[in-house]
């Protein structure tokens, strides 16, 4: 895994009346388009498994943002991470989602997404790609957050 104190990083979190499996599955529905306002497509050869691929379009303040990940750990429940490459100036960059899944209580739980963005030119892109990001993250766990509601 790539580490978190890097300063290309966002990390966002928010509490769900759910316990941990719940929000795991909320989480990795396939058909998360008809609530997530964050997805507006979502395409997996595997689900969510290790190894599986996933290639999802996300909406943001810029307009759609596209891109294909492959799942790195999958723990159902308490983790899922996800690791996008792309190209910038001719070099490989890497983007990696961290999703936990930590039990507060018996029908509680605190979702934490974080977000690392690695490579050559990163410093280069963060200030856009933080944006990007950063919209994303909210429009993620807020979408989650009135989905959990609705159990």
């Amino acid at each position: 895994m790539i580490e978190s104190n890097s300063p290309f990083s966002l990390k966002a979190g928010i509490q769900l009346k759910i316990p941990s499996q719940a929000a795991w599955d909320l989480f990795t529905q396939p058909n998360q388009t008809n609530w997530n306002h964050a997805i507006q497509s979502f395409d997996s050869d595997f689900g969510f498994l290790t190894g599986s691929t996933q290639n999802i379009t996300f909406q943001s303040l810029r307009g759609p943002f596209t891109a294909k990940f492959e799942v790195i750990e999958s723990i159902p429940g308490q983790l899922l991470v996800l690791e996008g490459h792309f190209r910038h100036c001719l070099t490989k960059h890497t983007e990696q989602w961290q999703i936990h899944f930590s039990s507060i209580g018996v029908a509680q739980t605190e979702v934490t997404i974080s977000f690392v963005l690695s490579g050559a030119f990163a410093s280069r892109i963060w200030n856009e790609k933080k944006l990007i990001v950063n919209n994303i993250l909210n429009l993620w766990l807020e979408s989650l957050r009135l989905q959990s509601e609705r159990f």
